[in-house]
Formats: structure tokens, C-alpha cells, sequence
């Protein structure tokens, strides 16, 4: 309950709190949003102390989401400066591949200090994690509020129609991503084997996608993304992503899983890195922390859809048809290949100062 609470307040008020930091100076700005963060999660410990009523820890957890809503996208929004845009889409795809890092390493300190400290130990880390990122976001190079551009006074719904066939993407990610978690136990459990095995192959799953992002995508990316292939390479990663999962639908032994979602890897990573590399040439500098909160909230959505889709599809249907779901980013690649070959509004890398 705490984590939807905190999940859910998180996806209501990210563009809301990126759209603010894009009128802010930053790294400046993301200073209160941290603090409020730290602080938050410092009230959550102390009330899982006392052991406060449920209502209180949910209130809780969903204010310091809102506090902290927005700031993954500031902080995503300063890549471009801190590298230079030569080298922004390598960024964004180091950062694709530390992400996925954080999603094996994250779960695994969660339970390593849970098991050894207490079940308030891992949010008590957070805390200083959010403490630590406020004392260090000072120490790099700042943006300037980005210069007025018609795009400033467009409302969200135009932003989103901006990026709309790149949000379909995020999506079909997190829904995959939230169908996995819940039918990779039953599979398992269905063939015999330990459920807590699908923990093994979400990491296999991650790892796979974050070496082949260091190893291949970081070194070449902006020939990767050379004018005019840059929809292109994002869209085949995507429809090669999903085509893999079709493989699941047989319901294949533990080994043939896990060769499965390797393989997977191989294009997640390509795909998120591409994805997040087009939405600075999509949208105006001084919208920037406010499309990529809006990435936030899409997979944030997508991976609660994905969760109770496939659990209500394995719990009263069939595994074999809640692991179709997790080939979606197929079907989702093919709709908004179209999309993404139209002409669209170029924003000069030099708009930012």
C-alpha cells in the first residue's frame, strides 16, 4: 500500500513539479524538492517507528513522492549541458544503462538491509540517498532558466502530443515490464520450479540491457543516431524487444526463459537510450524537466497496468496469454513507427545556454 501511495503520487504530480524546475535555475532548484524528499521519508521512518495507523504512513509516503515528483526529469533535463549536446545522446544512454543497474542493485539492498537491519532500514537509506544527491547536485555545472519559447505558454496536453508516439513506447516498456514481474513467479510455479527464481531472471533481464548499452550504445551512439535514423533505431529496438517475449508464450523451462529474456536485454537498454536521446530534439529546452517527468509517469502507469493486467489474466485465464501481454512493445513499435517518420519541429541544440 505504501509503495502504490508513494508510486501513484509520484505519477499524478511528476509533470506538474518538472514543469516548475523548467522555470527554475538548476541544479538550484532541485535543492528543496531533495530536502523536502529527505525529510518526508525521515517522517515516514519515524512514523513506521511508533507504528502510526496505515492513513499515516500512506499520507506520508505520497508527500514525499510529491516532493521529489519532477526531479529525476531536472536532474535528466542537465545532461546536455553537462556533456555538451556533441555528446548528449551518449549521456542519455549511460544514464539508460545506470538506471537499469539501480532496478537489479535497488531490490537487492532493500533486502540485504531488511533481512540484516529491519524493514525501516532501507527507507531510512533512502533518506540519506536524497540527502546525499542535495549536497552533491551543487557541485555541477548549472543551466540557466532556458530562454522563452512559443512552447513555455503550450499547455501539457500539446507536450504530450510532441512526444505522444515516444510516451506509446515508454509505455509498452513499463506494461512489459509490470506483466514480467507478475508472470515470471507463475510460470515458474507452473513448471515446478522456485517463484522466487523470476528475481534471477529480472536481473539476467536488466544486466543483459545495461552491459549492452556501456559496451555498444555509450561508445557508438551518436553514430547510432546519425541524422535521420534517429526514430528508426528506437522503433526496431522497441519491435525486437517485444518479438523476443512471443518466444514465452510456449511456456519454455527455466533455461529457455532465461536465454529468452537475455536476448531481451540485448535490445531494452538500445530502446530506452534511443527514446530518451529524441525527446530533446522534440521538445524546447525550457520544457525539458517536464517531458521527461512525463516519461516518469507513463512507465509508472504502464508497469501498474502491466501488474494487474497479467495478474488478473494469469489468476483467471492462462499464463501463456498474460506472457503475450509482455510482447507489447511490438505491437506499440509498429503504431508509432508512422508517427515518428513524419516531419516534425526541430529545436536547435543551441537554444540552451
Amino acid at each position: 500500500m505504501l509503495a502504490g501511495a508513494y508510486a501513484g503520487a509520484a505519477a499524478l504530480t511528476a509533470p506538474w513539479r518538472g514543469r516548475r524546475l523548467d522555470r527554475t535555475v538548476l541544479p538550484a532548484g532541485l535543492t528543496l524538492p531533495l530536502i523536502g524528499g529527505a525529510l518526508m521519508l525521515a517522517v515516514l521512518v519515524a512514523a513506521l517507528a511508533v507504528r502510526a495507523p496505515v492513513a499515516v504512513l500512506a499520507a506520508a509516503a505520497a508527500a514525499a513522492a510529491v516532493a521529489t515528483a519532477g526531479a529525476p526529469g531536472g536532474m535528466r533535463s542537465l545532461l546536455p549541458v553537462l556533456w555538451g549536446e556533441r555528446t548528449s545522446t551518449r549521456a542519455f544512454a549511460g544514464d539508460s544503462a545506470i538506471t537499469e543497474i539501480t532496478w537489479v542493485a535497488g531490490p537487492a539492498l532493500t533486502a540485504v538491509l531488511a533481512t540484516g537491519l529491519g524493514t525501516i532500514a532501507p527507507i531510512a537509506c533512502a533518506v540519506l540517498f536524497w540527502a546525499a544527491a542535495c549536497l552533491l547536485v551543487r557541485r555541477i555545472p548549472g543551466r540557466r532558466t532556458p530562454p522563452t519559447s512559443p512552447a513555455a505558454h503550450q499547455r501539457t496536453v500539446g507536450l504530450v502530443r510532441a512526444v505522444l508516439p515516444l510516451l506509446v513506447l515508454n509505455l509498452s516498456v513499463g506494461i512489459n515490464l509490470g506483466t514480467l514481474d507478475v508472470a515470471l513467479p507463475a510460470l515458474l510455479h507452473d513448471r515446478g520450479e522456485a517463484p522466487a527464481g523470476s528475481g534471477l531472471l529480472i536481473a539476467a533481464l536488466s544486466m543483459t540491457s545495461a552491459a549492452t548499452v556501456l559496451l555498444l550504445t555509450v561508445p557508438a551512439a551518436e553514430r547510432y543516431l546519425a541524422q535521420g535514423a534517429e526514430a528508426r533505431r528506437s522503433v526496431l529496438c522497441h519491435a525486437c524487444y517485444g518479438l523476443a517475449f512471443l518466444a514465452l508464450v510456449t511456456l519454455p523451462p527455466y533455461a529457455g526463459v532465461l536465454a529468452v529474456v537475455m536476448a531481451a536485454g540485448c535490445f531494452l537498454g538500445p530502446a530506452v537510450s534511443f527514446t530518451f536521446a529524441l525527446v530533446p530534439q522534440r521538445i524546447a529546452p525550457d520544457r525539458h524537466s517536464e517531458a521527461f517527468a512525463l516519461f516518469m509517469s507513463t512507465n509508472a502507469v504502464g508497469t501498474a497496468a502491466g501488474t494487474l493486467t497479467a495478474g488478473l489474466l494469469t489468476e483467471h485465464l492462462s499464463i501463456s496469454l498474460a506472457l503475450l501481454v509482455a510482447a507489447l512493445p511490438l505491437p506499440a513499435a509498429l503504431a508509432a513507427a508512422p508517427a515518428l517518420r513524419r516531419p516534425r519541429t526541430s529545436h536547435p541544440p543551441d537554444a540552451t545556454p
